[in-house]
């Protein structure tokens, strides 16, 4: 019922921006108190929201700040209109040359400039001469757009909200950012192609620039536009705010040194006039950040966000690509809208891998940014042109849905290329697990124990005095055995796979003591191991002494436990000499179930984590220990059961996980392999030791 109410308060404000009663700038922070309250936060929560939201997004509202001072900067020296001058000339009287020219002018300048002033300031001198020289109106607007767009896919300022939303670091956005520049660069040579047709014969007189574009700038402070971009791409990798600070500098020292701090100041301030609408939104978005991440709120939305998350590349190239236009209105897959919501939940819920999530943000927002007729770049393109806002979405929308798609599906396709590891297992050049886990040469390598430690068993302790004794006891009772073989081993045999291991069995020996008022009592324990450390069988003796057990009466309790394990060897004779001499307890004739050798259990914090042997086909897989399983073939745990999942790890069958690791940013995707079988061949000889 909470769920159904907090769906119910996002579709009201989602369609009061959509039917344009409501703005974003008031609708987005008063959809994140509406969710906050319907979901049960209390009132403290919700003053906690307002406060903490309103900075969540601080290190991205300066940067915009700092990109707009540049794109301030650029405007007031005269280094954008120089752009502009010197792309008009370059293109003459050939309208599709101009056009052309122009993209590439105003594309460069959207790397860096910010907000509908830049857009303003640009779009004045660049669509005047686009129309004066017979480019159609509605061609002249659609391609300014598109150019935006196409700068906007290497604006460092956005790239710093998606570092920040998603937690993704700045590299692994780099080579996706310009595969979209690609893409999208592709795209409008091919929408100019097209719309060149419509500007032959046209009549060319259409404005006369209000403002002739200038050469006031001198060449060499051209390059300020892009000089941030240069920065970042140096080894010191320079950050965004730092970076657009250094090239108003140098914009105003290359063009008017002795203005420079009139210009500076001014641009500051009309700079952030200039981002206002934005920084205010970036705020509302914030605070619905804080509330998707309220427990009361997460535990409504989840399940509904869970059930419609796509699971499979096929479906992440769907909903993040053919689905793209679900931007448009702000709707649910507008990040700077309500799908802020829908992003933000996604990546609580570990859904999708964050750099998945991240590009597909990367991938949608190129269709939100040229389409969206509530965008104010798009309204003010619309009225300057004289052509209806819907018009723009309609002759645009196929070409950026275009980009999306595309996009998407290089994500899936080129993961492991672009971002340093595959986001999805389908990924081509590389298995799931590649780039974070290590590979073994060849399936089951680890699995069995040299031949050369053949009938021999290492023995450990905690460390504790009484378990030395209990271990040097048993140690000297083995010996004994004919034929057997025994180490002293300090290491833990679970942390690695059996290839250099100085034993194929190991036993862990401890003693435990506990006060009572009957006295003290001494547990010794026995654990026997495979030699990864899988559990084979354990054993257990104890006994309350008056005052502190004696070493003497410790050895008792140990040869206790020697004599359990030789009894046991005489029960299961086939399963101990396989142990002794393959490092695998295994029986041929009855272990002939598939077995991956993991297992899933639900820890004390709530989260499902696998328990992996070493060298098995599950560790060749990549699945390691204390792994957090997130999902069970595309789906999330708790959507089976606990018990359910949890039976998985035995059924047979090769499944699929997402999991999370410690010091792991991303999720990593897994695939079982072929499983271990036993194979039916001669057995090792089957008398007891």
């Amino acid at each position: 019922m909470t769920g159904a109410l907090v769906v119910i308060a996002f579709l009201i404000f989602a369609g009061l921006m959509i039917a344009r009663k409501l703005p974003a700038l008031l609708a987005v922070p008063c959809m994140a108190i509406a969710i906050a309250v319907v979901a049960g936060v209390p009132a403290d929560g919700i003053g906690t929201i307002v406060a903490s939201g309103s900075v969540l997004l601080a290190k991205y509202i300066v940067t915009l700040i700092f990109g707009a001072l540049l794109g301030r900067v650029a405007i007031e020296t005269g280094i954008a209109e120089t752009i502009v001058a010197y792309a008009a000339e370059f293109g003459g009287e050939r309208p599709l040359v101009v056009s052309l020219v122009m993209c590439a002018a105003v594309t460069v300048l959207f790397t860096t400039l910010t907000g509908l002033g830049a857009i303003i300031m640009v779009g004045t001198i660049v669509l005047p001469i686009l129309m004066t020289l017979g480019v159609p109106r509605t061609t002249a607007a659609t391609l300014f757009l598109m150019s935006f767009g196409l700068g906007f896919a290497l604006n460092l300022a956005q790239w710093t909200f998606y570092e920040t939303l998603f937690g993704v670091a700045r590299a692994d956005l780099v080579r996706f950012g310009a595969v979209v520049f690609a893409v999208q660069a592709f795209v409008l040579l091919a929408y100019a192609l097209v719309r060149e047709r419509r500007m032959r014969g046209y009549a060319t007189l259409a404005v006369a620039p209000a403002t002739p574009a200038r050469k006031g700038a001198p060449p060499w402070a051209l390059v300020a536009p892009i000089l941030p971009l240069v920065l970042f791409a140096t080894p010191l990798h320079v950050d965004a705010l730092v970076a657009f600070a250094i090239s108003a500098l140098y914009a105003v020292l290359a063009t008017k040194p002795r203005e420079s701090v009139r210009i500076l100041v001014a641009s500051a301030i009309r700079g952030v006039e200039d981002v206002a609408p934005a920084l205010l939104l970036m705020i509302g978005i914030g605070m619905l950040l804080a509330t998707t991440k309220a427990p009361a709120v997460a535990a409504a939305v989840t399940p509904l966000v869970a059930a419609v998350t796509p699971r499979s590349p096929f479906a992440y190239v769907v909903v993040f690509g053919l689905l793209s236009p679900l931007a448009l209105y702000r709707g649910p897959l507008n990040p700077f809208g309500v799908g802020i919501a829908v992003y933000s939940v996604l990546a609580s819920l570990h859904a999708l891998p964050a750099v998945a999530l991240a590009a597909a943000v990367m991938a949608v927002v190129q269709v939100q940014n040229v389409c969206d007729p509530t965008n104010t770049q798009n309204v003010w393109v619309a009225n300057f042109t004289g052509v209806g806002v819907e018009k723009i979405t309609r002759l645009t929308l196929p070409f950026q849905v275009a980009v999306s798609t595309i996009a998407a599906v290089c994500a899936v396709l080129f993961g492991t290329a672009l971002f340093g590891h595959a986001p999805f297992a389908i990924a081509f050049g590389s298995p799931a697990s590649a780039g974070t886990l290590p590979a073994q040469a060849l399936p089951g390598a680890g699995l069995f124990a040299p031949d050369a430690i053949r009938n021999t068993v290492g023995i450990g302790t905690d460390g504790g005095a009484n378990s030395l004794v209990a271990a040097d006891t048993i140690a000297r009772d083995l010996r004994a055995w004919k034929g057997l073989s025994v180490v002293t081993a300090a290491l833990d045999p679970a942390l690695s796979d059996c290839t250099r291991k100085p034993f194929d069995a190991f036993l862990r020996v401890t003693v435990e003591r506990s006060v009572t008022l009957s006295g003290t009592t001494a547990d010794a324990n026995a654990y026997l191991m495979d030699c990864a450390g899988w559990s084979v069988e354990e054993w257990h003796e104890s006994r309350t002494f008056a005052g502190e057990p004696s070493r003497d009466a410790v050895r008792e309790l140990a040869l206790r436990l020697a004599f359990r394990l030789r009894v046991w060897t005489h029960e299961r004779p086939t399963l101990a000499a396989m142990l002794l001499a393959r490092g695998l307890a295994y029986d041929p004739a009855r272990d002939l179930a598939p077995t991956w050798y993991f297992t899933l259990v639900k820890t004390d914090d709530g989260y499902m984590r696998a328990l992996v042997r070493p060298g098995g086909p599950a560790w060749d897989a990549g699945l390691r220990t204390n792994d957090v399983v997130d999902q069970v073939d595309g789906r999330f745990w708790w959507e089976y059961g606990t018990y359910q999942t949890q039976r998985k790890a035995y059924d047979g069958k090769p499944h699929t996980f997402v999991i999370t690791r410690a010091n792991v940013k991303d999720d990593i995707p897994i695939a079982l392999g072929k499983p271990f079988a036993p194979p039916l061949r001669e057995a090792p000889e089957t008398r007891p030791f």
